[in-house]
């Protein structure tokens, strides 16, 4: 694919120019800000709606001197350009403002921008625009790879760049690499799959999960001396024989259990103080019969007194809400009749408003040109103003009547009136209520206390006596149960030292145990993380073999330009990589960023002919700055060189002779 002619219409700072290259490479000549970028810029535009520096909301849009945009034009780029088979296809894209005028507005707004795209000279939808370029030019990113000699090597990603190139070289199976590189052999053991006898992991598969594996055994590892060392610190120090212990509290347990039958045994002999306490809890039981019996006699003078305080309790209660649920109306009513009153006066001005309006003659002048109007529309104008006027007119009648008739008016104040001389009757009532109950509150009568009663004095005496009764009866066999607690408590404090001894001593046994299987693990896991480091270990030669077969395949399709596929790392390892590596004047290579201008655009144009040959697609190359370039690099594909001339105010077009 290459350019045979180039015309621009107010394209950036370019307001009309047309360039021929007929097919073949050529130079354009420019002082600085001529529109040498501005030529490239379009040829991107075109082919992949980016510009040459691969900008974002790129605009064609010409802009004036003083740095604003310049409106009402049509900026276009057309391209005609030649196919591998001799066909000629025609690429035009026109960028332009768009206006709209709304309804009632003298003049059009800006709405936005559009694009037309056009192929052959025909109109096309962008689907079908993209989709086209994507047939001819295999889509947005080749073509900016096949254009721009930087693309590849400097604004692509390294994992972008890396695919790429095992796609045009072809990538090399794991087994390959095995049965060629020495001492791989052990590789396919650590890459089948568990479980299987015929599935295996991919290397990179397998050193993520050797890896995760690693780290999480690590993890372990560095936890097990802290754990021994608390389980050291938790063992007591002093142990004890578990079999002299077990005999011991077997023997204490006998002696506990036959010091409480005895306790038993002595407590159901004891008939004097059972005695004595039946009789103390029957005289309790006289007193709380008496003192209700009592109370209940007592209830009942107050009786009727209490019955009339609840009925006029009752009355009082019935007279308050009477009286608040007439407040309440007549306020509501005569909110509503102020309410209606206000609606009212407002109806009634903007009915004074609208009787005062008149017809304007002005209206009889049209808005865009100024000039008259017919009569007959004049006429139909002020006609339609005056029956507009009349509808509204009857309008505010109809809502006057609805909404603030003043019979209602009336009406509501005089119904406001009327609860407001019941809720006075109803005030008096209910103060009348509440006098009647301070009245029959005084005349409640209050009994006096049981315990100021004979009949209490007596019972309570008897209680007294009942209790001193039952003390005297249990100091007698207090003597004997004395003997026996005190027996019981020694028993079992000598059981609870024994238990702890024996406690203290499974305690030793058990962190014993816990601290052998620790170290047990430890030594597991250990194993385990040094087979894993020799997995890893393997990975890494496989990895370093497979790019040594990589690196020796991919360069070999290239004269000048070779690449570094991986990087090695301090702890012996290799990370991914693909860095573009570029000749310089010593012969030593430097990365691409490295490399003087001349150089990067000929490695540029290397790659780019190698994959142009690989994806069967040839593309125009444009070179910015090529005036910095003494000798360009041989290609077969049209090349287009910018270069900076001062004594060229205008672009001037060269094809090159070859």
């Amino acid at each position: 694919m290459k350019i045979n002619t180039l015309r621009l219409e107010n394209f950036q700072g370019i307001k009309s120019a047309g360039f021929d290259f007929n097919g073949q490479s050529a130079s354009i000549y420019g002082d600085n800000a001529t529109g040498k970028t501005t030529v490239y810029n379009a040829v991107t535009w075109l082919l992949f709606d980016r510009p040459s520096t691969g900008a974002k909301n790129f605009t064609p849009k010409t802009r004036n001197q003083h740095g604003g945009n310049v409106h009402y034009l049509d900026h276009s780029a057309e391209a005609v350009f030649s196919m591998e088979d001799g066909r000629l296809i025609t690429l035009r894209k026109v960028f332009h403002e768009n206006y709209k005028k709304k309804r009632g507005a003298a003049a059009e707004e800006f709405s936005g921008h559009s694009v037309d795209f056009y192929i052959d000279g025909v109109p096309v939808k962008e689907r079908e625009y993209t989709s086209s370029l994507l047939a001819f030019c295999g889509g947005p990113e080749q073509m900016k790879i096949l254009t721009m000699p930087h693309y590849f090597a400097e604004d692509m990603t390294w994992e972008a760049r890396r695919k790429i190139l095992l796609e045009v070289c072809g990538d090399i199976s794991d087994a390959d690499v095995i049965s060629s590189a020495a001492g791989l052999e052990e590789l396919s053991d650590f890459l089948l799959m568990p479980g299987t006898d015929n599935q295996y992991y991919t290397v990179d598969e397998y050193k993520k999960i050797a890896s995760a594996k690693k780290t999480d055994i690590n993890k372990r590892l560095q936890d097990i001396p802290g754990r021994i060392d608390e389980a050291q610190r938790a063992i007591p120090e002093k142990a004890f024989s578990l079999t002299e212990l077990d005999a011991a509290l077997k023997e204490l347990e006998s002696r506990r259990d036959q010091l409480t039958e005895r306790k038993a045994s002595v407590l159901a002999g004891d008939t004097a103080t059972s005695d004595a306490r039946k009789r103390t809890a029957e005289a309790e039981a006289a007193l709380m019969e008496a003192r209700m019996s009592y109370l209940s006699r007592t209830s009942t003078l107050n009786q009727s007194t209490q019955e009339a305080i609840a009925e006029t309790q009752k009355k009082l209660f019935a007279a308050q809400e009477e009286h608040a649920a007439a407040e309440g109306e007549a306020d509501r009513l005569r909110r509503n009749a102020e309410r209606m009153e206000l609606c009212r006066k407002e109806l009634l001005e903007q009915y004074a408003a609208i009787q005062a309006e008149t017809w304007d003659e002005g209206e009889a002048v049209c808005p865009t040109c100024h000039r008259e109007l017919p009569p007959e529309e004049v006429q139909r104008m002020r006609d339609a103003f005056h029956l507009k006027k009349s509808e509204r007119l009857q309008e505010i009648n109809a809502r006057g009547q609805k909404e603030a008739n003043k019979e209602v008016i009336s009406r509501l104040r005089a119904q406001s009136e009327a609860c407001q001389l019941k809720a006075a009757e109803t005030e008096a009532a209910f103060r009348q209520y509440r006098q009647e109950l301070d009245i029959l509150k005084s005349q409640i009568k209050t009994p006096a206390p049981f315990e100021t009663t004979e009949e209490y004095t007596q019972l309570f005496d008897a209680v007294v006596i009942a209790r001193s009764n039952e003390k005297q009866a249990g100091k007698n066999i207090g003597a004997a149960l004395g003997e026996i607690e005190e027996q019981l408590r020694r028993v079992r404090e000598e059981i609870c030292e024994k238990q702890m001894q024996k406690g203290q001593t499974e305690q030793i046994q058990a962190q014993k145990r816990r601290i052998s299987e620790l170290k047990a693990q430890e030594k597991e896991l250990s194993a385990q993380y040094e087979e894993l480091e020799k997995g890893i270990y393997l990975c890494d030669q496989f990895t370093k073999a497979k790019v040594r077969m990589l690196t020796s395949r991919i360069n070999g399709k290239f004269r000048g330009v070779q690449f570094r596929l991986f990087l090695e790392q301090v702890n012996g390892g290799v990370k991914d990589d693909c860095e573009v590596l570029v000749p310089n004047d010593a012969g030593t290579l430097v990365p691409f960023r490295d490399a003087n201008n001349a150089a990067r655009i000929n490695a540029g144009l290397e790659i780019i002919e190698a994959l142009s040959k690989h994806w069967e697609i040839s593309m125009p190359v444009f070179i910015d700055n090529a005036e910095s370039v003494t000798h360009l690099l041989d290609t077969t594909m049209q090349t287009v060189r910018l270069v900076v001339s001062e004594p060229d105010k205008k672009l001037r077009l060269v094809p090159d002779i070859s």
